[in-house]
């Protein structure tokens, strides 16, 4: 009697592209439940809002939180234009004081350049006895080096502080001549002092308000970055705490259907289903079995609901099942040394698989990956064997080519 060797393995049914899989739509931010605009069941295009949560963290319960900052952030921008208008102000005011300067100096030295010319020499002498007095203290610091190092004595220290004091009393002198001098020219000096002055404390008054101005300006701009960054926060906020449709799905489950109900971040508020184009079926064989699988070799599935008659050891007698080929086969295993393939519908197959509003995704499915046509003999010995399957390729025996077709690719 033929016998069609296949290995059974497990799985569901799914969807192969990844995005026509069921996706849970998780809550971006911990709050309560406000509203729900959909119920189960009901179609959502990509967009729709599905839900509207209440964000009850305190930085960002006010309600007209993003009018607020952004009358904040308008006042920001004007104090920092106000700011920068006023240093702008006040550098062209010390410009025109600088100038004032410069003109105000030259007239008042135009009085004074001939009691000026009386006290050179005065100058010149009070220059010349400065410099002597420089070098006697200089003479006088290294003497006393020298005595703390024992290379002089103490009398040679004695003279260079005879020397110093001796310069000094020179200066005074020198000082004396030349205030007596300056008398003459006191006066004139005195008016032009007093309007430079005057005109100096201005201008450094004037350069100080420009420079706060600039710090203004430079703290608005801070605090405007700051502001901004909470503006766009807040509004961050909101939109997540939209829940909307990320593509064309059916709601299939709410988690949460209270309102008011607390959700939290990272939580599932909404299960969506796809209508899958492109479905697949994702199955699990043990380790044994792992090295028998390869792309494109059939497999016979049964669906749990769809009425069938599984008959694996004679797949073309099979009533109610579908046939597919093994589109990739994992590399890896899951841990317990089970390897997962998926299976998508042959397209050498008349037969469909059902349609989606039949068979949705998630039912459990049996398969069977179907290998060569052997005697009953030979399937009896290589099981009692724990052999594997005769899966290579050879030619059909004679009771093969008198027996009905197999839809494996075991036999040429």
């Amino acid at each position: 009697m033929p016998w069609a060797q296949t290995i059974s393995a497990n799985g569901k049914v799914s969807a192969y592209t990844p995005y026509e899989r069921p996706q849970n739509l998780e809550a971006q931010i911990t709050g309560r439940v406000k509203a729900w605009h959909v119920y189960e069941g009901v179609k959502v295009k990509r967009g729709d809002l599905i839900a509207e949560l209440q964000d009850y963290d305190p930085n960002f319960m006010a309600p007209e939180l993003l009018e607020l900052l952004e009358q904040q952030k308008v006042a920001l921008q004007q104090q920092r234009q106000a700011a920068l208008a006023r240093a702008d102000q006040l550098n062209k005011r010390i410009g025109q004081m600088k100038n004032l300067v410069r003109a105000a100096v030259p007239s008042a030295d135009a009085h004074v350049v001939e009691a000026e010319n009386r006290i050179r020499e005065a100058q010149q002498k009070l220059e010349a006895i400065k410099i002597d007095v420089t070098t006697a203290l200089l003479n006088v610091n290294r003497h006393r080096q020298l005595v703390n190092d024992g290379l002089v004595l103490q009398r040679e220290l004695e003279l260079t502080i005879q020397a110093e004091i001796t310069s000094k009393v020179s200066l005074q002198e020198a000082q004396a001549n030349l205030r007596a001098a300056e008398q003459a020219r006191s006066a004139l000096f005195f008016g032009r002092d007093q309007i430079t002055a005057d005109v100096w404390q201005k201008l450094i008054d004037a350069e100080a308000s420009r420079d706060q101005a600039v710090t203004d300006a430079s703290k608005a701009l801070d605090q405007l970055a700051d502001v901004s960054v909470r503006q766009e926060n807040a509004q961050q906020r909101i939109d997540r705490a939209r829940i909307l449709a990320t593509m064309d799905r059916t709601i299939v489950k709410m988690s949460k259907v209270g309102v008011g109900e607390t959700v939290k971040q990272g939580e599932t508020i909404v299960t969506l289903s796809p209508t899958a184009s492109d479905r697949a079926i994702e199955m699990v064989v043990e380790g044994l079995d792992a090295p028998l699988l390869v792309p494109g070799r059939k497999v016979k599935i049964l669906i749990f609901g769809v009425p069938a008659i599984p008959l694996p050891a004679w797949p073309a007698l099979m009533a109610g099942t579908c046939t597919g080929i093994i589109k990739v086969v994992d590399q890896i295993d899951d841990g317990k040394s089970n390897y997962r393939f998926w299976v998508v519908p042959d397209p050498e197959d008349p037969q469909s698989w059902p349609e989606q509003s039949q068979v949705r995704q998630g039912p459990k499915v049996l398969g069977w990956v179907i290998f060569n046509r052997v005697p009953l003999w030979y399937e009896l010995w290589w099981r009692f064997n724990f052999f594997p399957p005769d899966y290579l390729e050879r030619d059909p025996s004679i009771l093969e080519v008198l027996s009905p077709k197999t839809t494996g690719m075991g036999l040429k």
